[in-house]
């Protein structure tokens, strides 16, 4: 039997004091345990390079043993942070979910999307027979069945409206920005519809862990559900175009929901003052990008963050040097460190 974790008090205070930005005597510091995308164990159960139908997704029980307990280890916690038991983060949810089709390439690591011949109509989508939010709630039930309570199952990787109308448009997502905008601005607000939905239908299904939950991916305990999403489609467009088309999506999620955190990239902060004017946004987390500007260049953004009040959680592959650079120049109150390590 999984012995279970051990929580002292004081660390889960200093959770919560992260998301509403409380005095703190410390930031919260983590390394991650695994790489990015995680195909691995999708080839050692036979996954095969190549298109990915949903039927050939080996079963949730099937992870159990060679990923899920393997990872864990018998204890979650890297330094201050939870990895999370959640849905395999290999497979694009959300997209394959409105129509794309996955696609399995052992070169690149990793399962990409393939947009359909044709858009589908996201009006007549019916979540309550889609095949893939049933795995994906398969999952999250067997995960919860086998170590719920002891330790935190949550969500996984989904990938905001932006990226999702990328995928279902490919090339043309960037055209159909400049020449219909507003037929643009309603198939986002479908797929916000959408995106909320199927993490309300999760959170059905997800336990209380300590009496909260943890952020999926990024490892940080809350008192109540936290939304995680992203945009990074919208890293390659105008601050404009995402006001116009994006920014009431990322704000109908992060009113969804009693805690959110956004994920944006280090080399696309160029809408950090749209994000930041979402009012129930509770967190920016800002991925140091290997390419491009560095840790100082990055200092001014990073302060505005906290600034506006959000709590702010940073992670990389990030140098001894570059965290005691972010001690010494950022508030340690609603900051948090995830140092990213590939295995």
């Amino acid at each position: 039997m999984v012995e279970e974790v051990k929580m002292g008090l004081e660390l889960q205070e200093l959770h919560r004091r992260f998301w509403h930005r409380e005095p703190a005597d410390r930031l919260l510091v983590g390394e991650s345990r695994e790489g990015i995308f995680f195909l691995q164990p999708f080839l050692e159960l036979g996954v095969k390079a190549g298109p990915l139908p949903r039927e050939s997704v080996p079963e949730p029980a099937a992870f159990i043993e060679p990923y899920f307990r393997k990872t864990l280890r018998g204890d979650p916690l890297d330094g201050d942070l939870y990895w999370v038991l959640k849905p395999p983060r290999a497979l694009p949810w959300m997209e394959a979910m409105v129509g794309c089709g996955v696609h399995v390439s052992v070169s690149a690591k990793a399962m990409t999307a393939v947009a359909p011949k044709e858009v589908p109509d996201l009006t007549s989508l019916d979540l309550d027979s889609n095949g893939w939010l049933r795995l994906m709630t398969s999952f999250t039930q067997n995960l919860a069945a086998h170590f719920g309570g002891r330790y935190p199952v949550g969500q996984t990787l989904m990938r905001g409206p932006s990226d999702m109308l990328a995928a279902l448009l490919g090339l043309s997502f960037y055209t159909e920005l400049c020449d219909n905008p507003m037929a643009l601005k309603v198939l986002a607000r479908q797929c916000t519809k959408i995106w909320i939905e199927v993490l309300q239908t999760q959170f059905r299904h997800i336990p209380m862990f300590r009496g909260g939950h943890v952020a999926g991916p990024m490892g940080v305990w809350a008192p109540g559900p936290v939304a995680v999403y992203q945009e990074d489609a919208a890293g390659f467009i105008s601050e404009s175009m995402y006001r116009e088309v994006f920014w009431e999506c990322d704000l109908a999620i992060a009113n969804a929901f009693p805690f959110s955190l956004l994920h944006l990239h280090s080399a696309s902060l160029h809408i950090l003052k749209a994000v930041l004017e979402i009012p129930s946004l509770t967190a920016v987390n800002v991925v140091v990008d290997p390419v491009g500007p560095t840790l100082t260049d990055l200092l001014p953004d990073l302060r505005r963050i906290q600034a506006a009040g959000k709590a702010l959680h940073l992670h990389g592959n990030l140098s001894v040097e570059d965290v005691q650079f972010v001690r010494s120049n950022l508030s340690v109150d609603g900051l948090c460190l995830s140092l990213v390590r590939d295995v």
